[in-house]
C-alpha cells in the first residue's frame, strides 16, 4: 500500500484544477516542499513553480495570510528560470484546515522579479473577506501590497 503525503493533496488540488481546464503538465523536478511543472497549451507554454502551505499563519475574521519562505536553493533556481526565454509563474496553495476552503494564488515573473530585487526570502500573501485579488506585502504595510486576482490559474 502507497501511504499518501500531505503535499500530495496540495499539489494534486493544483494538477486538478490545471488539468480540469484543459492544461496539460509535464513534472520536471518535485520533491515534498515544491514541485516545478511545464504546461503546454494552445495559447503559450509556461513553467508553474508550486509551493503549499497547510494552514494560514495569521487567521482572523477579516482576512487569512500565509508566509511561504524560499530556501537559497529555491531562490537560485527561481532566478535561473527567470534568465530563461520561458513564462514562469509561482503557484501558491493557501491551505485551510477544510481542504475545500483552500486557495490558489498565482505570481507572474513580474512579481517575483519586483520582490526578488527587494531582496526577500518569503512571501507574505493575504486574502481580505469578500475580496477578489490577493494582496502580496512588499513592505509599507497592506494598502502598499501588490495584488493579484484570485481567479488566474498560470
Amino acid at each position: 500500500m502507497s501511504k499518501l503525503k500531505e503535499a500530495d493533496f496540495y499539489y494534486g488540488s493544483v494538477l486538478s484544477t490545471l488539468l480540469n481546464n484543459k492544461i496539460c503538465p509535464v513534472l520536471i523536478e518535485g520533491g515534498t516542499d515544491r514541485q516545478v511543472y511545464d504546461f503546454t497549451t494552445d495559447h503559450k507554454d509556461f513553467r508553474l513553480f508550486v509551493k503549499y502551505r497547510s494552514a494560514p499563519t495569521t487567521k482572523t475574521q477579516d482576512y487569512n495570510s500565509w508566509q511561504f519562505v524560499f530556501s537559497d536553493s529555491d531562490i537560485r533556481e527561481l532566478t535561473e528560470y527567470l534568465g530563461l526565454d520561458l513564462e514562469l509563474s509561482v503557484g501558491l496553495v493557501c491551505g485551510q484546515d477544510a481542504l475545500n476552503q483552500s486557495q490558489y494564488a498565482v505570481l507572474h515573473k513580474e512579481i517575483i522579479e519586483k520582490i526578488f530585487d527587494e531582496g526577500k526570502k518569503s512571501i507574505t500573501i493575504s486574502l481580505k473577506k469578500g475580496e477578489k485579488a490577493f494582496r502580496i506585502s512588499v513592505g509599507g504595510g497592506r494598502d502598499n501590497a501588490i495584488r493579484t486576482k484570485t481567479n488566474v490559474l498560470y
